[in-house]
């Protein structure tokens, strides 16, 4: 099966930043297909796209395994407001961990989310016919925004894939969204690295934070 990669430009109204969106897909587009949406999209396909300059492979493994689906990467924001997109919850605490840190981040999450379902979506459906349930997945704090977006509509993101999930960032809070949430049937894949950071106390952070969120998903 042979593959092409679009890019796209779309307009954020909620943060005023243009994003580029890239679709990865069959040639032929004969049926309706399962679609995944992805976050930190330029990661995903790309060394010389990638923020760190090794991509996720992604075009790789779809064609390896003869995927029949379409992939819809959206790129993140610069710095801190890529932290405000992936967490609807403040926290003040952040500031002065890394250089880079120099104000309270996040608080922007459910606009985020919400500009995936009405506009994303919607333009998405415009151009290729694709499942009405959709997938998700992402890293870090894109793997705690997947959990947001399912929590918020569990009847659109059927099944998410959370890896390296930056969970401390608002492990109280995304605790307490889960567990009012009604998420019957859906699909929730979660991994963490026991070296997610060269620092010993940010990645037992990590894998304690992952853990707790873990076990209450178990439930």
């Amino acid at each position: 099966m042979n593959y092409k990669l679009e890019e796209h430009k779309l307009n954020l109204a909620f943060s005023g930043r243009e994003a580029a969106v890239f679709v990865y897909r069959p040639e032929s587009l004969s049926s309706v297909l399962p679609c995944l949406i992805m976050h930190d999209g330029q990661n995903l396909f790309d060394d010389d796209r990638s923020s760190f300059g090794v991509s996720w492979k992604l075009r790789e493994a779809i064609e390896t395994y003869n995927l029949q689906l379409i992939v819809v990467g959206v790129s993140c924001g610069d710095g801190l407001s890529r932290l405000d997109e992936y967490s609807p919850f403040h926290n003040k605490d952040v500031v002065g961990l890394r250089e880079w840190l120099t104000r309270p981040a996040g608080g922007l999450g459910n606009e985020y989310i919400d500009w995936i379902v009405t506009d994303l979506l919607a333009w998405i459906k415009e151009r290729y016919a694709v499942e009405e349930r959709v997938l998700m997945a992402g890293s870090s704090m894109g793997g705690l925004i997947s959990m947001v977006a399912m929590c918020r509509y569990p009847q659109i993101f059927s099944r998410i894939a959370c890896l390296s999930n930056a969970l401390w960032f608002a492990p109280n809070e995304m605790a307490q969204l889960i567990e009012s949430s009604t998420v019957m049937g859906n699909v929730v894949y979660m991994d963490v690295g026991l070296k997610e950071s060269g620092d010993s106390h940010e990645s037992n952070a990590y894998i304690e934070t992952n853990r707790m969120i873990a076990s209450i998903w178990a439930h």
